[in-house]
């Protein structure tokens, strides 16, 4: 490693609880938890049950699905990255689950699911720095690949699966708390370390802000982007394994959902889209926020064709604003 690359390194070691509370103070995060709680209030005042304990309960339990999922979708958009195939992981991830488990029992399903699902992640990765295949390209090509897959495994008909581990940690709670969350939570703050406290964050902020300035540097590009998508696929199969534990089922399509609120959930926290900038907490709060409006949306008896309408906008609002700071600055 040349001099110039320690040099870098130290800096971005010394530099990283510095950065970190930056991205917070620079109101990214902070905007995000109070346009959570400004919607929070709304939905008390506008709608019937938000302001019942069971209520805030059910809302951060199921807010924790997606919350798993959009943690790592954060990192691999902070190093200016996507990933388009988490929606096939999740539903991997229970499927195949729920298959292993009817033969060989629940302990090795979960780890037979959870290795699947974390080996997507290193395929994306692979295709992305040694084919030199945008990762738009790559990972929606390996979500279409995942899906024809699990047709086939199946016949078209995955199993249901009752495995009391995950039934205990989807339903389960501790002090009041949802057990989901507080994985979700734990989940986060591991991530929060990694991504804003570690010098492989640094790296993956490095190449957010320019890939080929982030290469001349020494940033260890395959390692660095290996390790990010190996454990945003990781992280799906974790929401998968949740989400089956939830429902007791699994199902071919059951992850469609969190493709687009994983990307709009780290957008709405005041994560650039093009990388290089944001916090991981204020995912935390776009997780939540997107579970809230959801729900008030469904509260209001709006049907699913205008609630996707809704939040596609705000997505494509959001992009504009981010695209045009980016420009500017």
């Amino acid at each position: 490693m040349t001099q110039a690359v320690q040099d870098s390194d130290v800096r971005a070691n010394n530099a990283g609880p510095r950065r970190s509370f930056d991205g917070l103070r620079g109101n990214r995060a902070l905007w995000a938890f109070g346009v959570l709680a400004l919607t929070w209030v709304a939905a008390i005042l506008f709608a019937r049950g938000f302001d019942s304990l069971a209520s805030v309960r059910y809302l951060v339990q199921t807010a924790s699905f997606l919350g798993i999922v959009a943690v790592g979708q954060t990192l691999v958009v902070m190093m200016s990255g996507i990933d388009l195939s988490v929606s096939a992981v999740v539903a991997l991830s229970a499927v195949v689950c729920a298959q292993v488990a009817a033969g060989s029992g629940g302990a090795v399903a979960v780890l037979v699911a959870l290795a699947v699902s974390a080996l997507v992640g290193v395929v994306n990765a692979a295709g992305i720095v040694w084919l030199r295949l945008p990762p738009m390209v790559m990972t929606l090509a390996s979500a279409t690949v995942i899906s024809g897959a699990l047709l086939i495994y199946t016949n078209g008909s995955p199993k249901s699966a009752g495995i009391p581990l995950l039934d205990a940690l989807a339903n389960g709670s501790v002090a009041g708390i949802p057990l989901a969350t507080v994985l979700w939570l734990g989940i986060a703050a591991v991530a929060v370390w990694l991504l804003h406290l570690s010098r492989l964050g640094a790296y993956a902020f490095a190449l957010g802000t320019s890939e080929p300035a982030s290469r001349a540097s020494g940033v260890p590009v395959p390692v660095t982007t290996l390790v990010m998508y190996a454990a945003c696929a990781l992280l799906a199969g974790v929401a998968g394994l949740v989400l089956l534990g939830f429902t007791g089922t699994s199902s071919l399509t059951m992850g469609n959902p969190y493709q687009l609120l994983s990307i709009a959930a780290v957008v709405l926290g005041g994560t650039s889209i093009l990388g290089g900038r944001g916090h991981l907490l204020g995912t935390v709060a776009g997780a939540l926020l997107l579970t809230l409006l959801t729900a008030l949306l469904v509260a209001w008896n709006l049907g699913e064709g205008l609630r996707q309408v809704t939040l596609g906008l705000l997505i494509i609002v959001l992009l504009l604003i981010y695209a045009r700071e980016r420009r500017t600055t």
